[in-house]
């Protein structure tokens, strides 16, 4: 018998969205979940209307009292989470369906390709899919993440991860939908209440200074900055840990942003709390790039490649690591050695615009002899 596969969302007031989400979908549900957050336009009847169980939850400031309301009516082997905001190419649902019939896997990422407000796009590999296995629920209220119970339950199971490779088109961070939507500000406003429920909350400090960053803040980010600086140095351990290296990036990036060699210097500093992480050794070879100090760049970008399987984000951090040995190589005039490490790139990621220019230059070269 086949897998049966549950698509849990939540939605609310996306109507304007409905009709190019739902020419995506063939194939990808055979039971299809909708927690409705309070929608005052017609969102929960036109998707009642296409399939799919719509329940109704009260909006309490929490997304992942949502999502783990959705897990709770999945009945499905499998679990697959999409936002409205979310299209599937073409040979997505394929994929999907041959992937959970792997009885080796128990979860996969998907690549996530963010259209950007500026143009172009960032592919994202998030955890979207995983067995319906007990135990699994997402956690904090906004950025919700399963990752970590799914690994627990994964382990428990002697089940592997996988990653699919067609992508889903993600337009939540086009203009019309960050301010016609407000996002900012209740990003904004729900992760400064979870910092006034646990002041000791690290995560979602990450994830303000995330914020800040993408609306060109600095202003705002250098006091949060300072207050992880002092959380982590006072023993406050970094979770989930993956996010380490970007946070420790982030800090010495708002602390230090008119000195690369001291924002150096600090990542050196966070070592300790953060060597383990492969992207926190690409913002150390990224340091170490800027200030041309060739030798440690290539280390630490061997370092971050070597510890990405580790990382939820591992396509990604190793597509930067293989990225910036691609750089070096050419720097140094290896033309050999930076072929090899864009070829292995463009295996993961044969999107990325760095590594196709790369390629496209280096064809422009004779073979060598």
């Amino acid at each position: 018998m086949k897998p049966r596969l549950s698509l849990c969302m939540i939605v609310r007031d996306n109507e304007a969205l409905v009709p190019e989400f739902l020419a995506h979908l063939d194939g990808l549900w055979d039971q299809w979940v909708v927690v409705d957050t309070g929608s005052t336009d017609q969102t929960p009847a036109l998707l009642a209307a296409a399939g799919a169980e719509v329940h109704h939850l009260p909006w309490r400031d929490d997304f992942a009292l949502a999502r783990n309301e959705s897990l709770h009516h999945a009945t499905g082997d499998w679990i697959l989470v999409l936002d409205s905001d979310e299209f599937p190419e073409p040979g997505f649902a394929a994929e999907v369906r041959s992937l959970i019939e792997n009885p080796a896997v128990g979860a996969a990422t998907l690549p996530q390709c963010s259209l950007q407000p500026q143009g172009g796009s960032r592919t994202a590999h998030p955890l979207r899919l995983f067995r319906n296995l007990e135990g699994i629920r997402y956690r904090y209220r906004i950025h919700e993440d399963p990752t970590e119970s799914v690994q627990a339950a994964l382990t428990a199971q002697g089940l592997g991860f996988a990653r699919l490779t067609v992508p889903v088109r993600h337009v939540g961070y086009l203009p019309q939908q960050m301010t016609g939507q407000n996002k900012r500000g209740r990003d904004e406003r729900l992760l400064a209440l979870a910092i006034a429920e646990d002041p000791t909350d690290l995560y979602s400090r990450y994830k303000l200074l995330e914020l800040y960053r993408f609306w060109g803040e600095m202003a705002a980010m250098v006091p949060l900055a300072d207050e992880c600086r002092l959380l982590v140095e006072a023993g406050i351990a970094i979770e989930p840990p993956h996010i380490a290296g970007d946070l420790a990036e982030m800090v010495a990036e708002a602390l230090h942003h008119d000195d690369p060699a001291e924002a150096g210097s600090f990542l050196v500093s966070w070592a300790p709390y953060a060597e383990t992480c492969g992207r926190f050794h690409l913002a150390l070879a990224t340091r170490y790039e800027a200030l041309g100090q060739v030798d440690q760049a290539f280390a630490a970008f061997e370092q971050g490649l070597r510890l990405a399987e580790g990382d939820p984000s591992w396509v990604q951090t190793a597509t930067r690591a293989l990225g910036g040995l691609t750089r070096l190589a050419l720097g140094l005039g290896e033309m050999v050695l930076a072929r090899q490490f864009a070829e292995a790139a463009a295996q993961m990621s044969p999107d990325d615009a760095e590594i196709r220019l790369a390629l496209d230059f280096l064809a422009t070269l004779p073979d060598p002899a």
